[in-house]
């Protein structure tokens, strides 16, 4: 079995693969053994190394009403702490 890693076009790497067969495309990077810790990390092609960092994608589904509304809280509740904070000094 051949393992791979997946890179998007950014180098991040989006999935790691076990195949039949071997591959050789610049988005497919052989890998010693199946480890999903590679998912996210950014691969340099330089160098032949994995970023340390991981590049987890922001979310960009639509939030429901009841997050909506903690987030409006939350932003107050910042608001009112930093009034606070402001007005004992």
């Amino acid at each position: 079995m051949f393992v791979y890693a997946q890179l998007d076009e950014n180098n991040i790497c989006v999935g790691v693969s076990m195949l039949a067969g071997e591959v050789e495309a610049v988005d497919m990077i052989p890998l010693p053994m199946f480890d999903v810790d590679y998912v996210y990390r950014k691969f340099d092609h330089k160098t032949g190394q994995w970023s340390e960092q991981k590049y987890e994608p922001a979310s960009t589904a639509p939030l429901d009403e009841f997050e909506q509304v903690k987030q409006r809280l939350k932003a107050t509740e910042d608001a009112l702490l930093a009034l606070m904070l402001g007005g004992a000094s």
